[in-house]
């Protein structure tokens, strides 16, 4: 069925459900790499981070502690200068301001990746549409000339088979992409209550 074709025949099999995975696609590979850059930009050292800045409070040096938060990418020093800057205030109502700006910043780290879920999760029943229409269009086929073999089903089984591994395609590096930046997220998060929490202690300990 498929031993002279070239790929691109290949996805002119598919029909028209083919191009709207296509098009999907492109989609979810933009979010992929624009996350992947997004979090690679976020990463640091947040032991090696905090530990710095508990020396500086400890000195009561928070303009150095405000300075190294503003020079440090990510939540963490975001969440880090939340809570220097709300330092004279008691301990309860600095812990809010760190939790505010880790909500704050839990929300852009999230920004697409519903995106991302919700192709892992339709596109498979999208190649599945084109897999019921490849197989109507075979028996269709089929019902228009009676007794013909194999060959007159042709076209509908290739546009059913193209369209069921285009959507598993498109689905499967979606559905990693997504779990993994969602792991990312939670590590982030928890690597920010850290941080919140001896922020915390340094200031009520200077």
């Amino acid at each position: 069925m498929f031993g002279d074709l070239s790929f691109w025949q290949m996805l002119l099999k598919g029909g028209i459900t083919v191009f709207i995975l296509i098009g999907i696609s492109v989609i979810s590979w933009w979010v992929i790499i624009e996350r992947a850059i997004r979090f690679g930009r976020l990463r640091i050292d947040p032991k090696a981070f905090t530990e710095k800045l508990r020396k500086m409070i400890s000195k009561k040096d928070y303009e150095g502690a405000v300075a190294l938060c503003q020079t440090t990418p990510g939540p963490v020093s975001a969440v880090a200068l939340a809570g220097i800057r709300s330092r004279d205030l008691d301990r309860e109502k600095i812990e809010s301001a760190m939790q505010r700006e880790l909500n704050s910043e839990a929300e852009r780290m999230q920004i697409n990746l519903g995106i991302l879920g919700s192709i892992g999760n339709v596109t498979p029943f999208i190649g599945l549409f084109g897999t019921v229409i490849g197989i109507i269009r075979a028996f269709h086929d089929l019902s228009l000339a009676s007794g013909g073999g194999p060959a007159v089903v042709a076209n509908g089984i290739a546009e059913a088979l193209v369209a069921t591994a285009m959507g598993l395609f498109v689905a499967v590096p979606a559905v990693i992409a997504y779990n993994f930046f969602v792991r990312a997220v939670d590590s982030v998060e928890t690597e920010c209550i850290d941080a919140a929490s001896e922020i915390s202690d340094a200031i009520e300990e200077a």
